[in-house]
């Protein structure tokens, strides 16, 4: 049994090469941010808080749910990627494929859930790292 998640969204995960993430139920863009210093002083002009941008920038972490097949190769290769040490790489991609971000991650957690009257599923925490590269 297939499952198209997020009308379309398309998600891959490295075994070779990027290959789809199967029955994909619901999954989550990751943000873009930046992080800002405080940097108010007691002679600043005004009441607020003032904030200096420091350079760095993130890609935030997302959740995908899966309806879980053990022998699917691409849950597979999410275990495999669980259980290494190093970042694996993914892309994620817009439902009418205008926009594809590709980025190296960690998977952080893997958890499973049973839920009455519901399909065996599993959600994915994915923590990129790096910089991305959005096409």
């Amino acid at each position: 049994m297939a499952f198209q998640g997020g009308h379309g969204v398309v998600l891959k995960i490295t075994s070779g090469s990027l290959i789809v993430v199967t029955n994909l139920m619901d999954v989550s863009f990751p943000e873009q941010a930046k992080f800002l210093a405080e940097a108010t002083f007691h002679d600043s002009a005004s009441a607020y808080l003032e904030y200096i941008d420091t350079g760095l920038r993130e890609l935030t972490e997302m959740e995908a749910t899966v309806a879980w097949d053990s022998a699917a190769t691409s849950h597979a290769a999410i275990l495999t990627s669980f259980a290494a040490t190093t970042a694996v790489g993914m892309s994620i991609e817009d439902p009418n494929g205008d926009e594809v971000i590709a980025f190296n991650a960690h998977i952080k957690k893997v958890g499973r859930v049973a839920k009455s009257r519901e399909l065996y599923s599993c959600v994915i925490t994915i923590q990129p790292t790096g910089g991305p590269t959005i096409t």
